[in-house]
């Protein structure tokens, strides 16, 4: 089971993620701030961090298309070796690469495809996120 904190009055819950490289050592990773989106059907990486972690952007799965807030995008579907969010790790999952607008601090969307694999408990009451096992 994992778990985290969060700030329960602020406007997103932010996650910090960690993406394995292309590589099979452990050691190689990266972790980029994000935001847990019930609302995204897929997790979303920026392509600063897929390039720096060896994946091959020239060679996506499929594009697909977004709609974003500033209208519709087209990203790349990349399947990475692992996401670890909120202490635990799902292997071989597809991302999506796509550069989120502005000066954010947030990078990229924790989504549904990493969620599903867990049962969710999300307490603003206690500022804590669960996953459980399924």
């Amino acid at each position: 089971m994992g778990s985290v904190s969060f700030n329960p009055s602020g406007e997103l819950i932010v996650l910090r993620l960690q993406v394995g490289g292309a590589d099979p050592d452990p050691d190689t990773f990266r972790n980029v701030t994000v935001a847990l989106d019930t609302g995204a059907t897929i997790t979303i990486i920026p392509s600063q961090v897929l390039i720096a972690l060896g994946y091959d952007l020239l060679n996506p799965e499929d594009r697909v298309q977004l709609l974003t807030a500033s209208g519709p995008a087209f990203a790349k579907r990349i399947n990475v070796r692992r996401l670890t969010a909120i202490g635990e790790t799902i292997e071989n999952i597809d991302v999506l690469c796509h550069d989120l607008p502005g000066n954010s601090p947030i990078k990229g969307l924790l989504g549904l495809n990493f969620l599903r694999h867990f049962n969710v408990n999300i307490s603003f009451s206690t500022g804590t996120i669960e996953l459980l096992p399924r």
